[in-house]
């Protein structure tokens, strides 16, 4: 691996998707960060990268929605980051990581399998280093506090941080139930929608997804995607450090994706996606790494499927 991929990624055990591409060819590359250092209540989203990789190799691949299977998509998983234990810089290494492979690998798509959500920032920041972006994220919980526990780069604050620090063009929450006053003034402040859960549940993911149209129209390079399993309701996703009642089922959140990315596609976007927040230490049989990993797979589906329309 070239420079700085070399010194701060290591090989995975196992790859996901099972079998490795070459980098050069790669239509989506893949990058593990399995930080947890600030998480608050149930720590162990650490080993998240290696449950959701072991789940991938053992569901299938082909998505009904788009009627392609994506085993054929050309994947390269580059392992996982190295794991400081101070916050600053351990965002620091992942945005200099993401940045690099961009800069390498400017044909294919980056996923990243996290980690608790603060490895968000890393990202965002390292994106915004190359081209702007606007942020869709997905999750129960705002993520706008100033600080928490005295930490201003805990998983509570990621969206405020990178909004505070100007790293995307926009911002959107989908899925949110659960906030304190301040977040909520915060968001009223900055002018950042955030689509409360009940209102998709009870009124079908149309009202998200218009959203999340107005703000595509003001965007100008990329697209990145920020899925906090928790978003899904503990129903489907137990295995989250952070569970709360209420939340989106994964029909919800699979329709969203497939319409926001070919949305994202029409408008000549590049995308990306991270998956944050699975915690297998407190997972009920696993099943919350497996819909992570399906989570991914469909993201995917939806790209390549997309992709190829527009080629063709």
């Amino acid at each position: 691996m070239p420079g700085i991929l070399g010194l701060y990624l290591s090989p995975a055990s196992l790859y996901f998707g099972g079998v490795q591409a070459e980098p050069s060819e790669a239509e989506v590359v893949v990058a593990g960060l399995p930080y947890d250092s600030t998480s608050s209540y149930r720590p162990g989203t650490r080993f998240a990268p290696a449950a959701i990789r072991q789940a991938a190799a053992n569901i299938e691949f082909y998505s009904p929605r788009k009627g392609i299977d994506i085993e054929h998509v050309k994947i390269h998983d580059f392992g996982d980051v190295v794991v400081v234990t101070d916050a600053r810089k351990q965002l620091d290494i992942i945005a200099r990581v993401v940045g690099e492979l961009l800069g390498h690998y400017r044909g294919a798509t980056p996923v990243f399998i996290g980690g608790e959500h603060t490895v968000t920032y890393g990202i965002v920041r390292g994106l915004a280093g190359v081209a702007p972006s606007c942020l869709l994220v997905l999750d129960a919980h705002l993520d706008m506090r100033s600080e928490y526990m005295g930490d201003p780069y805990s998983h509570a604050c990621v969206v405020r941080r990178i909004a505070e620090d100007g790293l995307a063009e926009r911002i959107v929450v989908v899925g949110t139930r659960a906030y304190v006053k301040e977040e909520a003034v915060f968001a009223h402040e900055r002018g950042i929608p955030h689509i409360d859960s009940l209102r998709i549940i009870r009124g079908g993911v149309g009202v998200a997804i218009d959203e999340v149209k107005r703000m595509l129209k003001e965007c100008s390079g990329r697209l990145h995607i920020s899925i906090d399993m928790d978003v899904y309701d503990p129903a489907y996703a137990p295995g989250v450090g952070n569970p709360e009642p209420e939340g989106l089922t994964p029909t919800h959140v699979f329709d969203i994706l497939h319409v926001v990315v070919g949305e994202a596609l029409n408008r000549g976007l590049a995308l990306s996606l991270d998956v944050v927040e699975a915690n297998p230490l407190v997972d009920s049989a696993g099943i919350t790494s497996v819909l992570a990993a399906k989570t991914i797979v469909e993201f995917i589906a939806a790209l390549v499927s997309r992709t190829k329309n527009m080629r063709g």
